[in-house]
């Protein structure tokens, strides 16, 4: 036969070549997509832990703000601080002074599951989550009557399998001013 003659196409093996190097390209691919699929995710989840803790904090130092140097507690190891917070209903009395004897005393702890800010009101006999993933929290004064409460909470989620994101805990942190005075 001559060349001419001949049967174009490709063969077996030429074929079985191709297709294998495809599927490496293919899955070369797929794991890079994999891999930026599961960054993003991490990335998602810091954000939320962070916001989580950023709205917590928030929560709390408005909270704090109202109260009176004299009427704040902060724990042994500053896991925890107690307080008196004027009724929001009515926070002031006839003469436009804090109403100290109606006052609601809060409470924030780390609690719940164990990784859970929880805020408890004692008065009104309420609890309520601030924050989920909280490895830590640390609240700190300037004295033993504060003016100045700083309040630290560090987040971290660990999953079932083990892994840990962030790597290290994010701290997020947050300042009250005490604007209130007792009488």
């Amino acid at each position: 036969m001559s060349p001419s003659e001949r049967q174009k196409g490709f063969t077996l093996i030429e074929m079985m070549i191709v297709v294998a190097i495809c599927t490496v390209i293919a899955g070369g691919i797929f794991l890079a997509l994999q891999a930026g699929q599961t960054q993003t995710g991490v990335a998602d989840l810091k954000m939320m832990l962070q916001d989580s803790a950023r709205e917590a904090i928030y929560k709390m130092v408005q909270e704090i703000r109202q109260s009176a140097p004299s009427k704040i507690t902060i724990g042994a190891g500053g896991n925890s601080i107690q307080f008196e917070f004027p009724d929001p209903t009515a926070p002031v009395d006839g003469s436009y002074n804090i109403d100290w004897d109606s006052a609601h005393t809060l409470t924030y702890a780390l609690g719940g599951t164990g990784s859970q800010i929880i805020r408890t009101d004692s008065d009104a006999g309420t609890t309520q989550i601030l924050a989920n993933d909280v490895v830590d929290i640390d609240f700190t004064g300037n004295s033993g009557q504060p003016t100045l409460v700083t309040i630290t909470v560090s987040v971290q989620r660990t999953f079932t399998n083990g892994r840990v994101v962030p790597d290290s805990p994010l701290a997020v942190l947050g300042q009250a001013e005490v604007r209130n005075v007792s009488s």
